[in-house]
């Protein structure tokens, strides 16, 4: 399970990860500012692959299939994840696996940590090395009934490794920078070998540390998200 994340780089940061060029003046409206406190229907950044070239857009987390008759109705089904195991044959996810990929750039995401009988504790977990968590997606363009597009994505998840099992029992699919090209690559639509890539990553690329349960409440949005409150796991 991702429900949560986070995205604090800075727009110059996510263009040259991913373009090797830095970000082009846009306006205002379109600006990449840091997400402390990412949650589904939200709008996210995902690299993705158009006329042949990688590209940055910002998609609705939370897929919206393409048989969804509104966007009420879509949510119903909370389609913020694709579960790996599922999404070559579920039909909200069968066609977008082999046709729409994505890579959604996280600086970290959230796992809620149960220790018997209290309260749920929140972590912030990120990459140990590298600023910018290349996690698997898929993406979906729906049109609403007055005509109106809309881009939305899941992340994929996996079974969780030993670090995150101590967390959680799922993960997000998180890619190696020299799996990136091949993930997005639409022209590669094989079952067999998309499947390759859903697996979790190695235990020791992940560290974590606990936050504030600000974070359980999606309307806080504040740097003060990420301020650690405990000893780090990892």
């Amino acid at each position: 399970m991702c429900g949560r994340a986070y995205a604090t780089y800075s727009q110059d940061e996510l263009f040259l990860n991913y373009l090797n060029r830095r970000a082009p003046r846009l306006d205002a409206a379109e600006e990449v500012r840091p997400r402390y406190n990412l949650a589904p229907t939200q709008s996210a950044q995902v690299v993705l692959v158009r006329d042949d070239q990688p590209a940055i857009a910002s998609f609705r987390w939370g897929l919206v299939p393409f048989w969804a008759k509104d966007l009420a109705s879509a949510s119903k089904y909370s389609l913020i994840n694709a579960r790996s195991e599922e999404i070559a044959e579920k039909r909200s996810y069968k066609q977008a696996f082999h046709q729409r990929r994505c890579v959604v750039p996280l600086s970290g995401f959230f796992e809620w940590k149960k220790d018997g009988a209290g309260p749920k504790r929140p972590f912030a977990i990120h990459l140990k090395h590298d600023a910018i968590m290349s996690v698997a997606g898929v993406w979906e363009r729906w049109t609403s009934p007055d005509g109106q597009p809309v881009h939305s994505f899941s992340i994929v998840t996996t079974a969780a490794n030993d670090f995150m099992r101590q967390l959680h029992d799922r993960m997000p699919v998180i890619l190696a920078k020299p799996a990136i090209e091949g993930w997005l690559n639409p022209e590669r639509q094989e079952t067999d070998r998309l499947q390759t890539f859903l697996k979790p990553c190695p235990s020791d690329w992940l560290t974590a540390f606990e936050v504030s349960t600000q974070v359980n409440s999606p309307r806080f949005n504040a740097a003060d998200a990420l301020t650690p409150v405990g000893t780090p796991i990892g």
